[in-house]
């Protein structure tokens, strides 16, 4: 068989009519570095210095280098698809949605969380994400240590670090959601920027709590080990589906922007801040279970201009003390007064009705379109942003003071004494 010259480079497949070799260009781009398949995703992911990361165009990017003037654009299609068979064919495949809960991996190794030390990178460790600073174990953190201490409560400053140790471990098998509470500058904004300084922007997503539930929201959280959004807005969450999927190990639907959708689970821990705790149409047990509160009781005049500076400068040793913390107590998160009267903070204001009926000046019997005309006005004087219905406000007042009596042919409460 007469081959064309440019392929005379011991890359010729003679059972190929024209002559292109397709195992032997897979194996020019697996060269460059090891490359497994997403199964539930059909995505590739490629492996450098020390993690593996989503990589949707690793063969289109590395294949046209290799073959140089010989490469045609559909060469990508022909590898692409061989790769996958064989790859799926050979078990190398990784799962995002079910993370490597022994190491963390850092640029200078993997962080064994159960023996409490570095060791070396490894390819066959699947991890999804690497911490962006070596950690340095025996470092002292004292711009942290009073930074901390200043923003939080005494008796919280434990439970902080034990949260911050939980963001930088990969799952969230407590199905938690951290949410950072507290009007003006308190130093929410600051503890945010050292978390995501440490775990990296690129490794986490940024969907707020309102829009979990639209299209391609969990795609952009899969994968990922945390989910941070400063400031979020006190605007009404009319459906909470979305959210306790994600931090409840249910699988998901995950819409792709270009490529097919996929069921999986999500695994990153949900972190906000907020001036004012959205109110929330759900306030179940299995919604408000999940909340870790933090409150920021001071406020700061912002004259510390040079305080982020030299929390960046400690980001080793403040990595290095969060995951001792971690290998000390994986997945702990410990329990405080002012955690708990936080979060009963938080279960009033995400339940505004509970907030009202604990404020309202109402006594005696009040009929239940009164009741309500009284709770419209009170939104309507700032307690926040979207009255419920007459059904639902009646539903939750049901659920808090039981069904409404009938006097004189009317139907309504006894409110005060």
């Amino acid at each position: 068989m007469e081959v064309n010259p440019r392929f005379l480079q011991g890359n010729v497949d003679h059972e190929s009519l024209n002559g292109f070799n397709t195992p032997y260009w897979a194996d020019a781009v697996l060269a460059d570095g090891p490359i497994r398949v997403d199964p539930v995703s059909d995505a590739f992911w490629s492996y450098d210095g020390g993690v593996w990361r989503e990589d949707r165009k690793v063969v289109s990017r590395r294949l046209p280098v290799k073959m140089g003037r010989t490469f045609r654009n559909g060469n990508i299609a022909h590898v692409s698809a061989y790769l996958y068979a064989r790859l799926l064919r050979d078990g190398k495949t990784i799962r995002p949605d079910e993370p490597e809960t022994r190491f963390v991996s850092v640029p200078s190794g993997l962080f064994d969380v159960s023996a409490g030390e570095i060791v070396p990178h490894d390819p066959d460790v699947l991890t999804t994400y690497q911490l962006q600073v070596d950690p340095e174990f025996d470092s002292p953190t004292t711009e942290f240590n009073d930074f901390v201490n200043s923003v939080v409560h005494h008796d919280d400053r434990a439970r902080v670090l034990d949260i911050l140790a939980y963001l930088l471990l990969p799952g969230n098998p407590e199905q938690r959601a951290v949410m950072l509470c507290g009007a003006g500058r308190n130093g929410k904004g600051v503890l945010l920027s050292v978390v995501e300084s440490i775990i990296g922007t690129q490794n986490a997503a940024h969907v707020s709590l309102q829009e979990m539930s639209r299209q391609f929201a969990a795609a952009e959280i899969y994968g990922k080990p945390v989910n941070i959004v400063g400031d979020i807005d006190g605007d009404h969450i009319a459906h909470t589906g979305k959210f306790k999927q994600m931090t409840g190990d249910d699988t998901v639907r995950m819409d792709v922007k270009h490529a097919t959708a996929f069921a999986a689970k999500v695994w990153a821990v949900p972190v906000f801040s907020a001036n004012q705790i959205p109110t929330s149409a759900d306030t179940s047990h299995g919604y408000l279970r999940r909340w870790e509160v933090v409150e920021f009781p001071n406020t700061f005049d912002g004259s510390d201009t040079g305080l982020r500076d030299r929390l960046r400068a400690e980001l080793p040793a403040i990595a290095g003390r969060l995951l001792r913390r971690a290998h000390e107590h994986p997945y702990r998160i410990s329990t405080s007064e002012s955690g708990t009267r936080a979060h009963d903070m938080f279960a009033r204001r995400s339940d505004p009705v509970r907030t009202w009926l604990d404020e309202t000046e109402l006594t005696g019997f009040a009929e239940r379109k009164d009741a309500y005309a009284d709770y419209r006005d009170w939104i309507e004087d700032g307690n926040g942003k979207t009255a419920l219905t007459k059904g639902n406000f009646y539903t939750r007042v049901t659920a808090v003071m039981g069904d409404p009596k009938t006097v004189k042919g009317t139907r309504g409460w006894q409110f005060g004494n």
